[in-house]
């Protein structure tokens, strides 16, 4: 039997990639992978990052490409942020919300305040499945309804992302 709580707490305790883990000189390939595998804090089952996929994202115009097989502290930062923003929104509009960003500032931001919004997420949460698992709704060994109340949270939350980046707000 698994507790949604439980879950959602583990992964909120997971370690981002700090700007201080990230060097300052300029890295080869198979140093950004290395620093990726040492700092990253994939999910269960998620594919660690690969050159294929570093390539891509220069080939789709996500992250600009290498100068001199070199990548930069932006490079990686814009790495980091895509594989965070990948689940749930495309490539195309990662790379029309990035732009001419300043990245390490909105990385910056979202590290000091990820603590806040955890918190905020569990406090939010706690009542909704406590409410569901009264009305025995969840933890009933029902996996697929968890799932698809899940799913429908996480959906509103992209759209809304998705919506912002469009620019279809009043």
């Amino acid at each position: 039997m698994y507790k949604i709580e439980d879950i959602i707490k583990d992964l909120t305790e997971k370690m981002d990639i700090r700007l201080e883990d990230v060097p300052e000189i300029d890295l080869y390939m198979d140093q950004v992978l290395t620093l990726f595998n040492k700092y990253f804090p994939y999910n269960e089952g998620e594919q660690a990052l690969t050159k294929t996929m570093i390539n891509n994202y220069a080939k789709s115009g996500v992250i600009k490409p290498a100068v001199k097989k070199k990548y930069t502290k932006e490079h990686i930062l814009m790495i980091v942020i895509t594989c965070l923003l990948k689940r749930d929104i495309s490539m195309t509009e990662i790379r029309d919300l990035v732009g001419d960003s300043d990245v390490e500032e909105a990385y910056s931001l979202y590290i000091d305040q990820k603590p806040f919004m955890n918190d905020s997420l569990l406090d939010a949460m706690g009542p909704i499945i406590r409410d569901l698992r009264e009305e025995r709704l969840v933890g009933r060994e029902n996996k697929l309804f968890d799932v698809l109340m899940l799913c429908y949270y996480s959906n509103l939350l992209s759209e809304t992302a998705r919506t912002i980046i469009r620019g279809e707000i009043d």
